[in-house]
């Protein structure tokens, strides 16, 4: 057996067995499934890297760049193994390189590095169009917004204070000059019925209200909107409501509480000069002292105070008589003077007398005398307040309360 082994043949048959081994395995001849791989094939692999981000290389200082996606998908073909690595450490970098490019437009490639030579790359997508501007700076105002339509009924917002009141605005000098609007909106749920202090980001629009993109500096500012509720003093009217009760008389009707305080907006204040308030009398028969609650119209959202005291002052109804053409007696004269009544024209008057049926009814004319009194008055024309004298238990009106007389000197005329 030894010899045998030992015999050159044996060894060159055996050599030729494995040459064929070896060939026929290389290329997928025998009872190998038809969808076995190569051991190369089997350890490769494919996988996609979603949302890596792009660098981008240009003079940062002086020039402005859009155009530039900011992710881009990498996909990575070769051995597992590389896959995997580059994969799992993502210490790759993707970016665009424009720093030896001039302002304006241009369409640049999406470049690689630091990746497996061993790897094949593809990066989608793998161009860009890009455009390179100059760098502007400029200061721009600030103005406040937010919706008015969150406040409480009654109240209104003054004029917004912004701080900083100017924000410096960087980008491409074609945008900045599209620039229209600087806000700052203030956000709130609610009604609102109180001052509002809040940090704002702040945004830059075009005429159209598109967002710029652009850098501002600082992206935040402080806003407060001074929220009031306006008020204004009005006076109380006063109205009777309904009939007084047979056989009474409603001689008044006031309030100790002649004002009250009423808010609202500045547009229905405005509107406001006077607030009604009504009494019912109907069920009235003597003094009484009522508790009115106030109701403002619409848009009035307060009212101090919102009920006020009311006094009705009653009585029993009073039967009156009335006499004509009581004569004017005069009283006082001095000795050698003369008068003669200018107003009225005639020397009387007349006389309502006002009581209980009974003395109204007792009542005669030749208890009532009307009287001026001339004492001390001098020569020339005077007003004098007439007089009355009457039975105690009645009242009266005079259709005229005072006369014009003119006195003179009998001796002078």
């Amino acid at each position: 057996m030894d010899n045998f082994m030992e015999n050159p043949w044996f060894v060159r048959i055996i050599a030729l067995l494995l040459a064929v081994f070896l060939f026929v395995t290389a290329n997928g001849i025998g009872g190998k499934n038809k969808n076995s791989t190569p051991n190369s094939m089997e350890n490769s692999d494919v996988d996609t890297i979603v949302d890596v981000p792009v660098e981008v290389y240009y003079d940062s200082e002086n020039l402005t760049v859009s155009g530039v996606p900011e992710t881009v998908e990498v996909k990575l073909e070769g051995q597992r193994r590389f896959v995997e690595a580059a994969k799992r450490q993502r210490d790759f970098t993707i970016y665009v390189d424009l720093s030896d490019l001039e302002i304006g437009k241009h369409r640049v490639p999406i470049l690689y590095s630091d990746i497996s030579d061993k790897l094949k790359v593809t990066v989608d997508p793998s161009y860009t169009e890009v455009n390179l501007q100059e760098k502007v700076t400029e200061d721009f105002r600030v103005e406040a917004e937010f919706n008015r339509s969150i406040l409480a009924e009654g109240f209104e917002a003054e004029q917004p204070e912004v701080s900083p009141k100017t924000v410096k605005v960087t980008g491409a000098k074609d945008v900045i000059e599209r620039i229209y609007y600087v806000k700052a909106t203030i956000d709130a749920s609610g009604l609102i019925n109180d001052t509002i202090k809040r940090e704002a980001r702040v945004t830059v629009l075009d005429r159209e209200l598109n967002k710029l993109s652009v850098t501002v500096e600082p992206e935040t500012v402080s806003v407060t909107i001074p929220i009031t509720n306006p008020r204004k003093t009005v006076p109380i009217k006063i109205n009777k409501e309904g009939e007084a009760p047979e056989g009474i008389d409603i001689k008044a009707v006031s309030t100790v509480t002649p004002e009250v305080m009423i808010f609202g907006t500045t547009d229905v204040l405005k509107e406001i000069d006077e607030l009604e308030v009504s009494v019912d009398i109907s069920n009235i028969h003597e003094d009484a002292e009522i508790e009115v609650p106030i109701e403002g119209p619409e848009g009035v959202n307060k009212i101090t105070p919102e009920n006020i005291l009311v006094k009705v002052t009653a009585d029993e109804q009073k039967h009156e008589k009335t006499f004509n053409d009581l004569p004017i007696e005069e009283k006082g004269l001095k000795s050698g003077m003369d008068f003669e009544l200018v107003s009225p024209a005639k020397d009387s008057v007349n006389l309502k007398v006002l009581g209980e049926e009974e003395d109204i009814e007792k009542a005669k004319k030749e208890q009532f005398h009307v009287t001026m009194d001339l004492a001390g008055l001098s020569a020339g024309t005077h007003e004098v307040d007439l007089k009355v004298e009457a039975p105690e238990k009645v009242e009266w009106e005079l259709s005229q309360k005072k006369v014009k007389v003119r006195i003179r000197d009998k001796e002078n005329g």
